[in-house]
């Protein structure tokens, strides 16, 4: 399916089902819901050809506003052709799924980019003309790199092996004797060090994913799990929280995950320097950067030159230049 198409040949046939959940018969409990937007067809529809930002797009520098743009249009072309003009979808829900597409298109171009690295460091030519080799690569096989991205809610140290998950367990248990808590949380995207050598579930990262149809989308949402009860303390990398908009209330989230997962990595597990960033759609309407100038409370309690709890803040524009500057983090890592 192209990225724009003609919804009245198409939608009445559509391939993938519909994309149009009626739901003015059978409500959804406590929201006056008309219709719905199915996320994983409307996305095949929008992206089935390609992955955004990435080699394979026809136009690769394109904002994630002109790519939500088109899928947006797409959406309401379908609704209306498959139910008349004058409806719409509700806008927090279209909001909500326009969120997920933003954060799957930035995983989806970071994977792709890792892929890329990933080939490099097995001493092939560098594969990619989106992305670039970042300065002061050396290649070598044991440097290989993925990430996951991780669902809502998540616990993150499932994807530890067992005797690293008890050492973290014991230190929970340890404040719920004294009726505390850490208050683990999940970011939205991790990186992750690929063991060397590399056992066969990790194969997939060494490839670049096609598009965000839905076979590719589901290897982006589902990798986590194959890999759970697999990763050493060290194996972190980075983490990234991936917001679309902003609200002032939610700007304390990111900063708290910052704190906790540097905490756990780097003194609960003895891992190594850990790096936490935060992607944002958009500044406006909040101080941003202001409130991430804040210093991390593990570096403050070492001593010494204190470090930012999160490492950088970063405009995301276009998912090419999003997977570009993470990419560009890789040869930093003395390890």
């Amino acid at each position: 399916m192209p990225f724009q198409f003609n919804q009245a040949t198409v939608c009445p046939a559509c391939p993938y089902g519909t994309c149009v959940e009626d739901r003015r018969v059978n409500r959804v409990r406590g929201r006056n819901t008309d219709f719905r937007l199915k996320q994983s067809v409307a996305m095949q529809c929008t992206f089935g050809d390609f992955m955004p930002g990435t080699d394979n797009d026809p136009d690769p520098t394109r904002t994630f506003g002109e790519y939500l743009g088109q899928f947006r249009s797409n959406a309401h072309g379908a609704l209306s052709v498959l139910y008349g003009a004058g409806f719409a979808f509700s806008g927090s829900a279209l909001a909500k799924v326009e969120g997920d597409v933003f954060e799957l298109m930035e995983a989806g171009a970071i994977w792709n980019a890792f892929a890329a690295w990933n080939k490099f460091m097995d001493g092939l030519p560098w594969p990619s003309k989106v992305f670039t080799t970042p300065n002061g690569t050396v290649a070598t096989p044991s440097r290989k790199a993925a990430i996951l991205k991780l669902p809502r809610g998540y616990d993150t140290t499932r994807l530890f092996k067992s005797e690293v998950r008890t050492r973290i367990q014991a230190h929970e248990q340890a404040l719920k004797l004294r009726g505390m808590e850490l208050g683990l949380s999940s970011p939205d995207i991790v990186g992750i060090r690929i063991p060397d050598p590399m056992p066969p579930e990790f194969a997939p990262f060494l490839d670049p994913l096609p598009n965000l149809g839905e076979q590719a989308r589901l290897i982006l949402e589902k990798t986590h799990e194959k890999l759970e009860g697999t990763l050493e303390g060290r194996s972190f990398l980075f983490a990234i929280a991936v917001k679309r908009t902003t609200r002032s209330d939610r700007l304390y989230q990111p900063l708290f995950e910052a704190n906790v997962l540097k905490y756990l990595i780097e003194e609960v597990l003895r891992g190594a320097a850990f790096r936490f960033h935060v992607h944002m759609g958009s500044f406006e309407g909040a101080d941003v950067e202001g409130h991430y100038n804040a210093a991390s409370l593990v570096s403050l309690m070492r001593g010494g030159e204190p470090t930012k709890a999160v490492t950088s803040t970063y405009l995301a524009e276009r998912p090419v230049e999003c997977a570009q500057t993470i990419l560009n983090d890789l040869p930093l890592f003395p390890l």
